[in-house]
């Protein structure tokens, strides 16, 4: 779909509004009057950050997608296995329930795969149900009845069912695919000097990609040219490798030119984050720091399509803001990039190495 920010008006925006409204965001005097002005602005922003979004008041792709999944119920339809895989706020309830009482269903991330699939029928079997794997009203109910007092309230989270960790000892062989972002006439950010991100993230992952065959892992870039590729094509062919790691690479840019560092994402959602996503961010991290001098921006849980949707574990890297007056132009100095893929590379190394 085609962004949909402040001034646009029409149908589209009339639909955002519509569920905006409906999931308790308020949106003025004029409600869903089908003019993206201040109100529903402000709504966006408040809906990306309860959601761990990019919170930037433009509905994209990602925002889409969330607002139509925040927009199922727990009961109103019938959850089992399917293709494509059903997703929504209610897929993610049955997660939690299922976890809570000890049934793996694989990550919390509202995403009904073979996993939860496996754990619902895990459930009826043990409950005395007809083991369907399909959660109608009868396995619902069930579940609300046997169902632990939730955890996240005090605090507490149980442990890590993201199926996201790199199995073997060493880089050598494992599937990793890189994720330069943007291409084509998707620029990104712009650096001194009429740098541009796009090229600078296709610099990187190359170099990065160079280091890693080198250690003897098999690397696949998502995009080795300057094409553009949509989120969630990007998502496809990441998950038809089925890689052990999953590395999205980008510079951040902002408008203020002081904003400058490195930092990583994992997944989260809120109420779940991937454990082992959160400390390969910490490690990668902490190398670019310690290797490049850049200012720690540390690690943050993100519910970005490139984490969520990739069966495996994934991190989105920002090792440094191509906006910035310094920073960002240093970034056309190959030997700067060269070194930001060395430090990747060394806090993949220490993760695999303590993990």
């Amino acid at each position: 779909m085609r962004p949909v920010a402040r001034g646009d008006r029409g149908k589209e925006v009339v639909d955002i509004q519509t569920r905006l409204r409906a999931l308790g965001h308020f949106l003025g005097q004029e409600g869903a009057d089908g003019h993206f002005g201040a109100n529903t602005e402000r709504a966006t922003l408040e809906f990306q950050q309860a959601r761990l979004l990019l919170a930037d008041g433009v509905v994209g792709e990602n925002t889409w997608t969330e607002l139509v999944e925040a927009g199922y119920l727990e009961g109103e339809r019938l959850l089992y296995l399917r293709v494509p895989f059903m997703r929504g706020d209610d897929v993610l309830h049955l997660q939690r329930r299922l976890n809570e009482l000890g049934f793996d269903s694989g990550p919390e991330d509202g995403i009904f795969g073979p996993l939860t699939e496996t754990a619902l029928t895990d459930f009826q079997r043990n409950v005395g149900l007809n083991v369907d794997g399909i959660l109608g009203e009868a396995s619902l109910a069930q579940l609300c009845r046997v169902r632990k007092a939730e955890l996240g309230s005090q605090g507490k989270k149980i442990p890590d069912r993201m199926n996201g960790y790199v199995g073997s000892a060493s880089i050598e062989g494992m599937k990793v695919v890189l994720d330069p972002g943007h291409g084509g006439t998707d620029f990104g950010g712009r650096g001194p000097g009429g740098l541009l991100e796009k090229d600078v993230n296709l610099d990187l992952a190359r170099r990065l990609a160079r280091l890693l065959r080198e250690a003897g892992a098999e690397v696949v870039l998502s995009r080795d040219g300057d094409r553009a590729l949509g989120l969630y094509e990007r998502v496809r062919l990441a998950n038809s490798i089925r890689p052990d790691l999953h590395v999205c690479l980008h510079h951040e840019s902002v408008p203020s030119r002081r904003a400058r560092g490195a930092a990583t994402f994992y997944f989260a959602n809120g109420a779940y984050f991937a454990e082992a996503g959160k400390r390969l961010a910490g490690y990668v991290v902490k190398a670019l720091v310690e290797e490049l001098g850049r200012i720690d921006l540390h690690t943050h849980g993100r519910n970005f399509v490139c984490l969520r949707e990739i069966q495996g574990l994934s991190l989105l890297v920002e090792p440094g803001y191509v906006s910035h007056p310094e920073e960002g132009a240093t970034l056309a100095d190959p030997a700067v990039v060269e070194a930001e893929a060395r430090a990747i590379l060394r806090g993949i190394e220490c993760y695999i190495e303590r993990r």
